[in-house]
């Protein structure tokens, strides 16, 4: 007849269980898996107005005319401002997809990113630069400049990140840990994002740049405060030197990143004056005004 099974035993039985189901705990958070959410395009019921608009035009720089009297300004072939420029775009009068599947109209609208959003609602104002700077970085296969600060400080890696490094976040405590074989795959380049998008903001974002003035603003620089950011994706030029720049966003629920207008004068137009930009404050988007001291270069810029 078979012995009863120590109460050691039973003991050890139990705590190994216990440290397996922690682990399996950790290697379930540390490993997040990025799927596309289903968003719904449609036309909006509301036509808005909006000057400078090509309805024809399938990217940013077809779409968005510049102002009369101005020009875009140069960019180098390969820049992040080509990168910009060339972006595909949904049909003009789209309304503005949202992850869950449901749309916003919004006359602060005048054109939308065709890009993907995460399932789960992480793609948000600071979170849509960081997806556009690491996407840049990632089609150029420039991985080791993919790499974030989260909320807390620490870095996250994409370049580690792809050889089985992960980030285990407890709190404001976090630390980097080998949780994962080495993996390139487009996926697990999502997967890092997604991890990104969960740790870092506008304090990361306002942690990583540097304030400069507005005279110094060039395509790829940001406009951050504490509670929202937006990113100036392209800019034009008149004779006289004065600049007018477009600026982009997303938001909470998180949306496709889309251009904004501004609804500050007597026209809706996409294009905000370098006047409007020294003004002690000013609103972009509906959602923050801003002043000069916002004004930042992410890193060492573009």
């Amino acid at each position: 007849m078979a012995k009863p099974k120590s109460k050691k035993t039973v003991i050890l039985i139990v705590f190994l269980i216990f440290i397996a189901a922690v682990l399996a705990a950790v290697f379930i958070r540390v490993n997040p898996k990025w799927k596309a959410a289903e968003l719904t395009i449609v036309q909006a019921e509301k036509k808005y107005e909006i000057n400078s608009i090509d309805p024809d035009g399938t990217t940013l720089q077809t779409r968005i005319l510049p102002p009369e009297g101005y020009t875009r300004v140069p960019v180098d072939k390969g820049s992040f401002a080509e990168y910009l420029r060339d972006y595909p775009l949904y049909p003009a009068g789209t309304a503005l997809p949202v992850f869950d599947g449901t749309t916003k109209e919004s006359p602060y609208t005048a054109a939308i990113f065709d890009i993907t959003v995460g399932d789960e609602g992480y793609q948000q104002c600071a979170d849509s630069i960081i997806r556009l700077y690491g996407d840049y970085y990632y089609e150029n296969e420039q991985y080791d400049k993919i790499s974030f600060m989260f909320s807390n400080g620490d870095e996250c890696s994409y370049d580690r990140w792809k050889n089985g490094k992960r980030m285990l976040v407890l709190g404001d405590y976090s630390c980097e840990i080998p949780a994962a074989f080495p993996d390139d795959s487009e996926q697990q380049y999502r997967n890092y994002l997604k991890m990104v998008m969960r740790y870092a903001g506008t304090l990361s974002l306002m942690k990583e740049s540097t304030v400069i003035t507005p005279d110094e603003l060039q395509i790829g620089d940001i406009v951050c405060d504490e509670t929202h950011v937006v990113m100036v994706v392209d800019m034009a030029v008149n004779e006289k030197g004065e600049k007018c720049y477009l600026f982009g966003q997303s938001f909470i629920p998180a949306v496709c990143f889309h251009i904004v207008n501004d609804l500050e004068g007597g026209e809706t137009t996409p294009w905000f004056t370098e006047e409007e930009l020294k003004q002690r404050s000013f609103t972009v988007g509906g959602f923050s005004f801003f002043s000069d001291k916002d004004i930042r270069r992410w890193k060492e810029g573009f």
